[in-house]
Order: C-alpha cells, then sequence, then structure tokens
C-alpha cells in the first residue's frame, strides 16, 4: 500500500477496476452469450409468435362482431318486413303512403338503434334494394348506383351470402362517387361488409346491406388507439391482394397461411411473424422483424457465482476508495470551517499526491483572498464614510442660499411686518439641517421639518402653497434618512407653482408587503415628455446625465437623493417620477422594510469641531 500511496487517485481505481472487474466480466459475458444465445433467440420468437396471435385473434373478433351485427340487422323484423313488402307489392308513398310511413319509420329505428348501441367502428349504413324508390335516402337506396362496382360485382357473381372487401384510396373515391353521399368514413380508405337479403323463395335477393368500416378504428384493437395507424402491425387482403399500413415486399404465395397459427414470414432478407384470420382471408404481420442474435441473463447458477464475485469486487473497491478519499473529506471539511471562521486557518500539507496538492492550492488561494478582502474593507470604508459626509452635507448650503433668497424677496415687497415671523421658521428650518444627531430621522421629524419648510415659502408666495399628509400612525415612528423631503418640495415649489395660482402638495406614506412606499404628488405645471426623458436620464446615471441648455435647474436635488437612497439602502431602494405637462407630478419613493435602522445612529461629526 506505501507504493500506491504516491499514485494518483485515477490510477488507482482504473487499475483495481479493470483488474477486478472488468477482465472477469468480459469472461464471463462471452460464455454466456455462447451458451444461451440459441435459446434466447428460440424464446424471443415464441413470444412474438404468440402476440401475432393473439393480435389477429382480436382483429378477428372484432370483425366477426361487425358481420353478426350485420347479419341481425338484415333479419330484423322491421326491415325484412319492410323490404318483403317492397319487393311484393311495391311498397310507395304514392300507393300506400300511411303503410309506406309506418314500416319505413320502423325500419330506420332498427338500423340507428343497432348502430348506436354498437362501438365497432362503423361510420355508415346503407340498405341497397333492386327496386325503384320514390325518394332516395334515410339508408334506403337502389342497387343500380352499385352495379359498376368491382367489388360489388364480384359479390353478386360469387354467390356468396356474406363478403368483406377492402378498398384503396382510388377505390374508395369511386364507391363514394357512385353512392352520391357524403361518407361517414374519415380516412382515405374503408372496410366495407356487404350482406346478401334474400325473399323466402330461394335465390330471390330483396336487398343488400353495406356497412362502411373505418380501419383506423376496426384495426384499432392492434394499438389500443382508434386514431393511430397501427405502426407495429400490417394487414394483408389476400383477396384482393391489398394492404392496410407499411410493410417492405415479401412473398405472399410461399407463406403457409395455417389459419388461427402464427409462422414466419420472409420479407427483405428479414424475419417477421404473421397470423392469418380463422373467419376471414387476412393476414396480421407484426412489423417488428425478428432479432437474428438475442443476449439475456446467464442461468441461475451462473448468475449467482457473477453476482456474488461482483459484490465481492465491490466492497473491496468501495473499501479501498472509502480510505483513498477520508483525507479529502477531511480536508473538505477543515475548507467549511475556515470559511465559517473568516478565512484565518489553513489546511495541514502532509500528502504530495492530488489531495496534497489541492490543499497546497488552497492555501495559496486563501492568503489571497485574505489580502483582498483586507485592502478592499479598507478602501470601502473609507469611500463610504467621505461619500456619506459629502452628500449629507451638500444640501445645507444650496438650501440656505435659497432661503436668503426668499427672506430677501420678501423684504424688498412687504417691508418688515412678518420678519420675525420668518425668522422663527427659518431658524426651526436651520436648526434641523444643521443638526448632527445622526443620518436618519423619524417620519414624523420629516414631516413637521416638511410643514415648516412650506411655511417660509408661504411667506414669499402669500399662502398660495398647502400641504396635507397621509401617514399612519403606525408608521410615523419609521425611520428615513434625513431631508428626503426637502429637494423633492422645492421642486414641485419652484417648477410646478404657477403665477396667481396656488400648489396643493399631498405626501402619502403606506407599506406595502416587505417596501414601504411614500409619495409627493403636486397638482402643478407638470414636466414636458422631454423634461421628463432628460430628469429619468439623470436619475439613471447622475455622473454622466446633463441638462439640456434650455433646461430649468441642474437636477443636484434629485441627484443627492438618488445617490443617497442608493448608498443608505441599496438596489432595493427605487425612485419613480410620473408626470403631465399641465397635470401635476407624483414622485413615488420605494424603501425595503428590512432596511430600517434602529431608532439611535452614530453622529457623523460636525466638520468645524
Amino acid at each position: 500500500m506505501k507504493g500506491l500511496s504516491n499514485r494518483s487517485i485515477v490510477w488507482k481505481i482504473c487499475m483495481i477496476s479493470f483488474a477486478c472487474l472488468t477482465i472477469p466480466t468480459l469472461l464471463f459475458s462471452f460464455y454466456l452469450y455462447r451458451k444461451q444465445a440459441d435459446e434466447s433467440y428460440s424464446r424471443i420468437v415464441q413470444e412474438q409468435l404468440r402476440v401475432t396471435e393473439q393480435a389477429a385473434r382480436s382483429v378477428d373478433a372484432a370483425l366477426a362482431s361487425i358481420r353478426q351485427l350485420q347479419l341481425d340487422l338484415a333479419y330484423s323484423d322491421p326491415l325484412y318486413i319492410y323490404l318483403s313488402r317492397l319487393h311484393r307489392v311495391g311498397l310507395t308513398y304514392n300507393r300506400y303512403p300511411i303503410w309506406t310511413e309506418q314500416l319505413l319509420g320502423k325500419a330506420i329505428t332498427s338500423i340507428k338503434y343497432s348502430l348506436r348501441s354498437h362501438n365497432l367502428g362503423i361510420q355508415a349504413a346503407n340498405i341497397y334494394v333492386p327496386a325503384t324508390l320514390d325518394v332516395e335516402g334515410n339508408y334506403f337506396l337502389e342497387a343500380d348506383r352499385l352495379s359498376e362496382l368491382a367489388f360489388f360485382q364480384d359479390f353478386r357473381d360469387s354467390n356468396v351470402f356474406q363478403a368483406l372487401y377492402f378498398l384503396d384510396e382510388e377505390q374508395t373515391d369511386a364507391f363514394r362517387s357512385v353512392c352520391g353521399y357524403a361518407s361517414g368514413s374519415a380516412g382515405p380508405e374503408v372496410i366495407i361488409t356487404l350482406c346478401r337479403i334474400d325473399s323466402t323463395t330461394p335465390g330471390d335477393c330483396i336487398g343488400y346491406l353495406l356497412f362502411e368500416c373505418s380501419p383506423q378504428k376496426v384495426f384499432s384493437v392492434l394499438s389500443g388507439h382508434p386514431d393511430s395507424r397501427e405502426k407495429d402491425y400490417y394487414v394483408w387482403f389476400r383477396s384482393s391482394q391489398t394492404g392496410y399500413g407499411a410493410f417492405p415486399s415479401a412473398d405472399w404465395d410461399a407463406f403457409p397461411g395455417q389459419p388461427g397459427t402464427a409462422s414466419c414470414l420472409e420479407a427483405d432478407r428479414l424475419y417477421y411473424t404473421a397470423c392469418t384470420m380463422e373467419h376471414f382471408d387476412i393476414t396480421v404481420v407484426n412489423t417488428n422483424p425478428l432479432p437474428q442474435a438475442a443476449y439475456v441473463l446467464p442461468a441461475f447458477r451462473l448468475s449467482l457465482a457473477l453476482a456474488m464475485f461482483a459484490l465481492l469486487q465491490f466492497i473491496l473497491l468501495t473499501l479501498f476508495i472509502r480510505r483513498t478519499f477520508h483525507h479529502l473529506h477531511q480536508d473538505l471539511n477543515l475548507m467549511d470551517a475556515i470559511i465559517a471562521h473568516g478565512f484565518q486557518e489553513r489546511i495541514p500539507e502532509i500528502r504530495t499526491d492530488e489531495i496534497g496538492m489541492i490543499a497546497h492550492h488552497y492555501n495559496l488561494l486563501l492568503d489571497k483572498i485574505s489580502s483582498l478582502i483586507s485592502e478592499n474593507i479598507r478602501r470601502e470604508t473609507a469611500q463610504v464614510q467621505s461619500q456619506l459626509m459629502a452628500l449629507q452635507y451638500q444640501i445645507n448650503p444650496h438650501f440656505v442660499y435659497n432661503t436668503l433668497n426668499i427672506f430677501s424677496g420678501y423684504a424688498a415687497q412687504n417691508g418688515q411686518n412678518a420678519l420675525a415671523d420668518s425668522i422663527a421658521s427659518f431658524g426651526q428650518l436651520l436648526r434641523y439641517t444643521i443638526k448632527t444627531d445622526g443620518l436618519y430621522a423619524s417620519m414624523e421629524t420629516e414631516l413637521h421639518n416638511a410643514v415648516s419648510l412650506i411655511n417660509v415659502y408661504n411667506i414669499r408666495y402669500f399662502g398660495r402653497l398647502h400641504l396635507s399628509t397621509d401617514v399612519p400612525e403606525t408608521l410615523r415612528q419609521f425611520r428615513i434618512i434625513k431631508f428626503l423631503f426637502q429637494p423633492l418640495l422645492e421642486n414641485a415649489i419652484l417648477h410646478g407653482l404657477l403665477p396667481n395660482t396656488s400648489l396643493h402638495i399631498r405626501i402619502h406614506m403606506r407599506q406595502i408587503e416587505h417596501h414601504i412606499e411614500i409619495s409627493i404628488s403636486d397638482d402643478g405645471d407638470g414636466m414636458t415628455p422631454q423634461r421628463l426623458l432628460e430628469v429619468e436620464a439623470c436619475m439613471r446615471d447622475p455622473a454622466k446625465a446633463a441638462p439640456s441648455p434650455s433646461a430649468k435647474g441642474t437636477f443636484i436635488g434629485l441627484k443627492n437623493i438618488c445617490q443617497r437612497l442608493k448608498l443608505f439602502y441599496g438596489e432595493q431602494a427605487e425612485l419613480v417620477i410620473r408626470s403631465e405637462e399641465h397635470q401635476g407630478t407624483t414622485v413615488t419613493i420605494h424603501i425595503p422594510v428590512s432596511s430600517h435602522p434602529p431608532k439611535t445612529d452614530a453622529a457623523i461629526p460636525d466638520p468645524e469641531t
């Protein structure tokens, strides 16, 4: 075993498998083939002969049932009485209307009941009478229609009582054309069964009962499906020398054709099993050729010896593989532990085969991963902190600038009457803006800030701004990032408020499954489609998007909000804008509930401290 320890695992498994499994199995297989080939082939032939005989008997029984039904219907009392009266006294509506109607009605009822109560593949049934009819139809036609057809001439000249004919596509078209009615058979081929109805006078024929049968349904017993074309069987009609299905050319004259007994038939150098029916001159052929050779399981004694030998080989091979791969399983478990503990440990390198090489390369990979993780953590921490600081305070000078402009315009227009109220509202906003108590605020605090903002702007716009909120009590303590509403409210006022009009702004908040939906809508001027496209482009890529020269604003507020949403909430956060020109604008924000921050978070230090 020491000499094998340095060999590759693949070499070990291949050599043991070849020496203990492949060579003995080949020897036993060759012996069993020589021993069982003839017996196996004979057994397969006998089985297929039996199956073919059963198929032929099934078709024979189906056709016999059709023939018996035809015979019972032909000499049923209603039909026989009507045909006898029609033949003897010339029963017509003109001469005997009441009598004719009664007898004909009973005959038709008998035919319909017989066809309805039997599911034998009969598509149509008609009685052809030698007499002249007032009106053809209702199952009764004149026999002169069939006089030019070859199969009817053969039946009439043969002087037999019943006969069966298979019509190919050409003969079927000729039959349907002379009958003058739409055939019930859906296929291009048809099986015709004819029965002569004789009167009490010997040799005196009073009519012919013809059944039109669908080959697909009559031969459905061969496949078990009425719509299939019996791919495994071929039906040969000796009388008409035609066949139904697909089969290579065969010497039918050389086939013994013993009724009810299956035998072998040669076609295109292959052997098939075929059986001729007992009551019909029809041969059913199994289209699956017989195999020229067969391989079977060995005899019980040899099978038992082979099974015991294979089991012993399997046990030995399993023990060897388990011992070989035991160290690999230990290394895999150690790999899981290393991953769980932050890539701190290493796999011992004590082997020189493939398992040892895996351990060595895995340790190299762990060293590289640890180095990359440490470097990435330092880089990401510095980047995120700088971005958060910059984005958090970016809005403060922008807001102070806008507020001072508002106060300046108000003072110039109205004097000093409401200056105290303006300074008070502005003071609240300024304290909230420069407050360094963290990155998050409750929804209720943000709403108070929004109300203060509207109050400040109402000084300039003379109370034309109206703010309404719809926030459930259960969501008022939900904590969101600060200054989320302020840029959106400023955009609604600066871009939506028209001269000499009022502006209604509504803040709505609700929870939808695992997300919080916040919408800020107004009934202002709205945006043109081109303007909306510019805004959406800015939201998708704030770094590349730039407004057109004619556009108002630079999207600073929207860029700020979009960047902060992605930084604080990840890709699950979403901001959507819907706007129609002169109809208003709605900004909808989706925040995942799982990102709800704690009630207290670490405050960002004041840059001036």
